[in-house]
């Protein structure tokens, strides 16, 4: 089986290996020069939000010199020795760019694809596509009234490269999420003055629960996992608890909103979330840097709960009536997915809160094709390779599929699931989160693999899980 692979970054590198290992002929192509996706470039000083250990290829461990957050350059240089030491350089095809996909009768898809140095476009055949390009593609930039007649810089956070960008000027930065708090805590050390506008602010997690107790250790495991809004299909004993034991869920959750509150000193940001933090963890999870905090308690970073209203020449007008002087705006609006070039039934399933897929992996309407990177967790790495793992077993017969209804019964069923009581964004269809342990058991018993993965039962429930546990699961598939 020939296999043509869309998107070189962490999935694309990863499905390459685990499809070859597998047995299988793989082609990747890359728009851009480098392995990595969005780690090959990205705002100044942007890097990993979690521990690293979270992000490692299970059985590819950070070097022991990199420090507990890599930077965007180490993850970068990290993901290209993956690339180097298993082989996927000399299958990968950059400065390529897929225009468009279309069905080849009676199985496979003929690719059509622009070379970027000759702008030749070339047309190439498989026997089964894999979109490995995510939903972080292009950065989305809101377009306001009266932008245009602004006379300073309207930029995303992809696009802060230096301080001299803002050194000595006043700056606005949009948003609440990852992205806006790293540059707006960046950005404060040289510019003027500094304002945060955000509608609505979100729960940060730390990476050590009042500085001493890594996060990982309570809320990455199987009987924290209990605590959560109810997992799709949840054990008799979970729904058991939290029927007589509401008190106790409940209970646990407000301890953490208070330490949270106390550790981050929300209050005295004035930046206290509206939505409970079990609820608002499967929206914009993020682990900030707390001296952004410590800087908006002395004023330094100045916060406007509201929303821009409109540019004049020299100022943002926002929602509250306040007039905002800045030179420079800098949008931390997140990104959107590049899906131009798929088919039209993967175009006419796409809802307001994205397109729901079969274990986050297959279309039922598109044979020979699947998509691998589009599912949100806490450890998208270790997710992805898994997800690549449980195709490469179904290209191999190793499990059958249910029937085209049963899998479209299936995704009716998510989507009741996660509109029952996840926030409504744009990408809820790929929403998994701190549910990531019932989705990779999910993946793990498809392909009769126990998901069980620790020495001992008081491990199994009390031990945080991380990628490394499932080392065996990537190195025992081979192409027997």
């Amino acid at each position: 089986m020939k296999i043509g692979i869309v998107g070189a970054g962490v999935s694309g590198i990863g499905a390459g290996r685990l499809l070859s290992q597998a047995g299988f002929d793989c082609e990747i192509f890359e728009q851009g020069s480098q392995v990595g996706g969005v780690w090959t470039e990205g705002y100044h000083t942007f890097g990993l939000q979690t521990p690293k250990s979270l992000y490692e290829v299970p059985d590819y461990p950070f070097p022991d010199s990199y420090p507990r957050l890599p930077s965007g350059e180490e993850l970068q240089a990290y993901l290209e020795n993956y690339a180097k030491d298993f082989n996927v350089f000399d299958k990968i095809q950059f400065h390529s760019s897929i225009t468009r996909l279309e069905r080849k009768h009676p199985s496979g898809w003929v690719m059509y694809y622009t070379h970027q140095e000759t702008a030749e476009e070339v047309k190439k055949t498989f026997d089964y596509i894999v979109i490995t390009s995510g939903i972080y593609f292009d950065p989305y930039m809101p377009e306001f009234p009266g932008q245009k007649r602004f006379k300073g810089e309207i930029i995303h956070t992809k696009q802060y490269r230096a301080p001299k960008q803002v050194t000595g000027k006043k700056v606005v930065v949009l948003g609440f999420g990852k992205s806006a708090l790293d540059v707006v805590g960046e950005v404060v050390k040289f510019a003027h003055e500094v304002t945060l506008v955000y509608r609505k602010a979100h729960w940060p997690i730390p990476m050590d629960i009042l500085d001493f107790l890594d996060v990982r250790r309570i809320y990455l495991t199987r009987f924290v996992a209990q605590f959560l809004p109810l997992y799709q299909r949840p054990f008799k004993w979970t729904k058991w608890g939290h029927k007589y034991f509401k008190w106790l869920i409940y209970g646990f959750w407000r301890l953490t909103e208070s330490i949270i509150k106390f550790q981050y000193s929300l209050k005295g940001c004035n930046v206290i979330p509206d939505q409970a933090i079990e609820i608002d963890i499967f929206n914009l999870d993020f682990l900030p840097r707390k001296d952004v905090f410590q800087l908006m308690r002395k004023g330094k970073i100045k916060t406007q709960k509201t929303s821009i209203k409109e540019f004049t020449e020299n100022a943002v007008v926002l929602e509250n009536g306040k007039n905002i002087k800045c030179d420079v705006v800098i949008l931390g609006t997140g990104y959107k997915a590049n899906d131009q070039f798929l088919p039209e039934s993967f175009q006419k399933s796409l809802e307001k809160d994205g397109v729901y897929l079969y274990r986050h992996i297959l279309h039922p309407d598109l044979p020979d094709m699947a998509f691998i990177g589009r599912a949100a967790t806490f450890s998208n790495s270790l997710t992805a390779h898994l997800s690549s793992v449980w195709l490469a077993h179904l290209l191999k017969g190793k499990f059958q599929l249910p029937e085209n209804e049963d899998m479209f019964s299936e995704i009716e069923s998510i989507k009741e699931w996660k509109r029952g009581f996840m926030p409504s964004i744009a990408s809820r269809a790929t929403v998994i989160k701190l549910h990531l342990i019932h989705f990779h058991d999910e993946l793990l018993r498809d392909m009769s693999i126990s998901p069980f993965r620790k020495k001992n039962l008081l491990l199994e429930w009390f031990g945080d899980y991380r990628p490394s546990d499932y080392r065996k699961v990537l190195s025992e598939l081979d192409d027997s």
